[in-house]
């Protein structure tokens, strides 16, 4: 099992707009086709960065989950619109839980 830290970063002045529609569209799809989405951020002093943190069981199941979103039909516009939004690459720092962690 690994965690996920996944940054995006939005447009100047956007991350209000952004924030609202990884929330209420993006999200949602990944959950809808099986994604563990532990939680959402918002950065505090930052309001253009937005933090999401998302669970995989392994690499085999990260890869069949993205397989299944960006094969979804609702995929394209959401890409479409979520890249109007974003400003620059995002970041992803993957995690893996220690012996004694509880999240295991």
């Amino acid at each position: 099992m690994f965690y996920e830290i996944r940054t995006e970063y939005a447009r100047p002045g956007r991350g209000t707009e952004l924030a609202g529609y990884m929330d209420e569209t993006v999200i949602p799809l990944h959950r809808e086709l099986g994604m563990n989405v532990v939680g959402t951020f918002t950065v505090i002093g930052d309001e253009d960065t937005f933090v999401w943190i998302r669970r995989f069981e392994d690499a085999a199941d990260r890869e069949r989950i993205l397989d299944a979103v960006h094969r979804h039909p609702r995929c394209a516009a959401v890409v479409d619109t979520f890249s109007a939004l974003v400003g620059r690459t995002e970041s992803t720092v993957r995690l893996a839980p220690t012996p004694g962690s509880e999240l295991r």
